[in-house]
């Protein structure tokens, strides 16, 4: 998730500076700040939001992996393993099953 943050402030940056050059051309203000949305919208929220979705269902994969699922460690949210600090993909355990531990004990009734 920090890559779309960081891609998306770098988008930002270039087009405050695209605007910054454009200023001297648009002879109208209230067209300036149309033209300055409108760039924003496209160039840097809108690809954000693709990422973001990406993200989500690359996590979704990512819960499906049987033996993390069903761990402590697991920070579904995020699909990170918060024991070892690693991704966990459907096709990859982090701990290769070693440090797997319950995620709700049961047996304290």
């Amino acid at each position: 998730m920090g890559e779309i943050i960081y891609w998306g402030l770098i988008r930002f940056a270039l087009v405050l500076v695209g605007a910054w050059v454009l200023y001297n051309f648009v002879p109208n203000y209230s067209d300036w700040w149309t033209m300055f949305f409108v760039a924003v919208s496209v160039i840097v929220i809108y690809p954000a939001q693709l990422a973001w979705r990406k993200h989500i269902n690359r996590i979704g994969r990512a819960n499906q992996n049987a033996l993390c699922a069903t761990c402590k460690h697991l920070a579904p949210r995020e699909a990170l393993c918060t024991k070892l600090d690693e991704h966990v993909r459907k096709d990859y355990t982090p701990c290769g099953g070693e440090a797997w531990e319950p995620a709700a004990n049961d047996l304290s009734l």
